[in-house]
């Protein structure tokens, strides 16, 4: 009976890679699928375009571990050396976000990200706390700030969806922890899938709705390839948990 209980952890667990496979999947098929257009031939609906953002009316946001100047800023806190039949206990992310540009030779079109799934490469990356090494300044303060929320909830009785669990870790590395930033910044190249509507001016937004949104800085073929190791890697650890799932509960 255990031997099952066991398997069907291993089972469940499984179900997570399993997800995460169709989403990269799914995406990746948007993206190859999706042609890329002008900003001045847009229409409403989904709408693939590529450029370079620039800062909108709603300025930019402060890099929260850098202090760099950013358009969209995401964070992972990942546990590392964990065994093939363990799970990790820290695995989250958090970001911020703000309204940007996207510019090409014809002209621009608003994006607004909050809901975008941001696929950003280590071009501006910052691994911000190492085994050994202390995290500088900025990134100390951020650390700080994410605890001092994390306090408050938890004094007030409340839940906090947000940022990263550091809170239960050692800031300092010492649990096989890894922290790392990714940023869009003012001047990158750009590329945004999905959802076009119209402003009513003769311009467009592209923002949350139905379909995939994905804001990059890749080009299109980088983001493919890309993808496309994601979703191997997912499936690979599917199909491993499956097994384990298999072997421990009616082979073992």
């Amino acid at each position: 009976m255990a031997s099952i209980s066991t398997g069907l952890v291993f089972a469940v667990i499984a179900l997570i890679p399993t997800y995460l496979f169709v989403q990269a999947r799914q995406a990746s098929q948007a993206v190859s699928s999706t042609e890329t257009r002008s900003t001045t031939a847009l229409t409403e609906g989904p709408v693939a375009v590529s450029g370079t953002v620039e800062a909108g009316p709603a300025g930019t946001l402060t890099h929260p571990v850098t202090g760099a100047d950013a358009l969209a800023v995401r964070w992972d806190v990942d546990e590392r050396g964990v065994a093939e039949d363990e799970v990790a206990e820290v695995d989250d992310s958090g970001r911020q976000t703000v309204p940007f540009r996207l510019v090409d030779d014809d002209g621009a079109v608003d994006v607004d990200p909050t809901g975008a799934d941001l696929h950003l490469s280590t071009a501006h990356g910052e691994t911000f706390v190492e085994a050994t090494s202390t995290p500088g300044e900025q990134a100390t303060s951020f650390i700080d700030r994410v605890q001092e929320n994390e306090r408050r909830s938890h004094d007030a009785g409340t839940k906090q969806i947000h940022n990263t669990p550091i809170n239960e870790a050692r800031v300092h590395g010492v649990d096989d922890l890894h922290y790392q930033a990714r940023a869009l910044q003012p001047g990158d190249t750009g590329y945004v899938l999905g959802p076009a509507r119209s402003n009513g001016d003769g311009g467009y937004t592209i923002g949350d709705g139905d379909g995939e949104f994905i804001v990059s800085d890749m080009e299109r073929d980088a983001l493919t390839d890309d993808l496309g190791s994601s979703q191997w890697l997912l499936a690979g650890a599917a199909l491993l948990f499956y097994a384990l799932a298999v072997y421990v509960g009616f082979l073992a």
